[in-house]
């Protein structure tokens, strides 16, 4: 059994502390085999706002995959934007953008669905590339088989069935249907500030997505705080208990 904490929109920079600090406690407490964000570390991309989230993440002390989100990119410099938009990720979170972990039992594979410029005005909309998702396609191939195969994104690859017409990362059709038929049983994404799950599609062996919604931020959109604990069997078996904020501690909803 594999035990990942799925954190999404942590956005340092406009967090609640006392949130934070119920998390970190709860995360040291009860400490899973892998912490997952979804992207969202930081709020504006600061320097500081990701000094804040890494050490949100060692004081946890678990390992971490990460992916980028659009708030990881930043919208003051421009020129860092066009030029090198990782450069604060790479020097304080890790040095890559789409991380691989993997136990006995699960490969989590990071897809980097951000983008630092788009010919639609809304550049916080993200997108599966060609060239990245022809990247986690062979990254995926060369896993040893038996894996239970997890890809974590930001952007929402599906909506809610209450909202069918919510923006999705562009090329998000295209990337399931590949991704299920790579063997993906799994995908954890964010962005929307909202927790909801849904089958990709109701073709058998179509992947899982599951959302989060914010853990720390106070950017709340109707919804309290939360975080997804996911538990995975070695036969492929996936078990979600959403955990919320209650206004003093974290409890099962």
């Amino acid at each position: 059994m594999t035990r990942i904490a799925h954190l999404s929109d942590l956005h340092f920079g406009a967090v609640d502390s006392k949130v934070v600090a119920g998390l970190a406690a709860e995360l040291r407490a009860d400490r899973p085999d892998l912490v997952v964000v979804s992207g969202d570390l930081t709020m504006g991309a600061r320097p500081a706002e990701f000094r804040l989230a890494r050490a949100f993440l060692d004081e946890v002390g678990a390992p971490a995959l990460a992916v980028p989100g659009n708030h990881d990119l930043t919208p003051y410099r421009l020129w860092e934007r066009f030029l090198d938009p990782y450069a604060r990720w790479r020097r304080i979170i890790a040095a890559e953008t789409e991380p691989v972990w993997r136990d006995g039992t699960v490969a989590v594979l990071g897809l980097n669905t951000a983008r630092r410029f788009g010919f639609n005005p809304d550049w916080s909309r993200g997108r599966v590339t060609r060239p990245r998702l022809d990247s986690l396609l062979h990254r995926i191939a060369t896993l040893p088989p038996g894996l239970v195969r997890v890809v974590v994104a930001h952007h929402p690859l599906v909506p809610p069935e209450a909202a069918p017409r919510t923006p999705l990362a562009g090329g998000a059709a295209r990337a399931l249907l590949a991704l299920g038929q790579a063997g993906v049983a799994l995908v954890l994404a964010g962005h929307l500030h909202q927790r909801y799950a849904r089958l990709a599609s109701p073709a058998p062996g179509a992947p899982l997505i599951l959302q989060g919604g914010t853990a720390t931020s106070t950017r709340l959109r109707g919804e309290p705080n939360m975080y997804n604990r996911v538990n995975i069997s070695a036969d492929g078996a996936v078990s979600v208990e959403v955990r919320v904020w209650g206004g003093e501690a974290w409890v099962s909803e």
